[in-house]
């Protein structure tokens, strides 16, 4: 049975929710997030598969990511690496760790300064208090293992989705000096005394899966995971209650090409379906539909 059977989920109902998160500051004001306007877009017989969608929205203001960032560092202390020590030895080892751990970002599969992994390059000075010297570019980073010593590395980031962009992070072989290039991936092979840790925010059972199987050094610790079931276009979704599962791929495929947005991309990247954003931006796995703007469609988000 899925989280929509559990109570009674109409239109009205859903709309009272969203109105609440907005007067708590959960979500935005209208004019970034509207659930009213979204709805505007549906044909009355998809107004019950829509109503159903838009309840299981998940939306992470700044507020809520921040705590989550926390969650996911402090997260690495229940790794004990130092063994089954005391606790003031523990404390000491974590405290270690803190003072020294350098933190780097994940980068698209083409870099850019406006890949999220910079955003929470600067979160983790604000939050976490970890100084600015030791936020570093993937660049500087492999330069102050290879001229320094092996040391643990934590990369932070919003969403691991497909896995794709760390995998290309961590084999993308980058300029350390003049005249040689290197990758962390060759790094963790020749110096295996470094640590390296993956901290998202949320990641996807899928995503998980790939970072372990091609990235085995790396240690995956979100802040949380999410289930297939969350997808709303897994067969067990917690999207849909019983009597909406049979039609939802059909209602999703039907308005999103009434939409116009092409048969290859409406589904998100590795065709995850999720219906969640955060307030920097809408990961690649999201339904296409909850943040479209062409042809007179009227986004649930806006992308920025």
């Amino acid at each position: 049975m899925g989280l929509a059977a559990l109570v009674p989920i109409n239109r009205e109902f859903v709309l009272r929710k969203c109105a609440l998160f907005q007067d708590v500051h959960l979500w935005p004001l209208r004019q970034e997030l509207d659930p009213e306007r979204w709805l505007s877009n549906f044909l009355p017989s998809e107004i019950d598969h829509a109503v159903h969608l838009l309840n299981a929205f998940m939306y992470f203001s700044r507020e809520v990511m921040n705590q989550m960032m926390i969650a996911a560092f402090q997260g690495l202390s229940h790794l004990q690496w130092w063994g089954n020590e005391p606790y003031i030895s523990s404390r000491a080892g974590w405290r270690s760790f803190v003072d020294s751990v350098l933190i780097t970002c994940v980068t698209g599969e083409r870099p850019s300064d406006t890949d999220s992994g910079h955003h929470f390059q600067r979160m983790a000075r604000q939050v976490l208090g970890i100084p600015e010297q030791r936020i570093l570019s993937p660049e500087d980073t492999l330069r102050e293992i290879l001229n320094h010593g092996p040391r643990c590395v934590v990369f932070v980031d919003d969403f691991v989705g497909s896995g794709r962009q760390f995998r290309t992070t961590w084999a993308r072989d980058v300029a350390v000096t003049k005249s040689a290039s290197i990758s962390f991936q060759k790094v963790a092979s020749i110096m295996p005394d470094n640590r390296f840790f993956y901290c998202p925010l949320i990641c996807t059972r899928h995503g998980e899966r790939v970072v372990r199987n091609k990235c085995p050094e790396v240690e995956v610790c979100p802040a949380h995971f999410l289930e297939p079931e969350y997808g709303a276009l897994s067969p067990d979704s917690f999207v849909w209650p019983d009597h909406l599962r049979a039609s939802a791929y059909t209602f999703l495929e039907q308005a999103s090409a009434r939409a116009g947005i092409a048969d290859t991309e409406w589904r998100g990247i590795d065709d995850l379906g999720l219906v969640l954003a955060f307030e920097h931006s809408v990961p690649d796995a999201a339904l296409k539909m909850i943040y479209w703007e062409k042809n007179n469609w009227k986004p649930l988000v806006r992308r920025k």
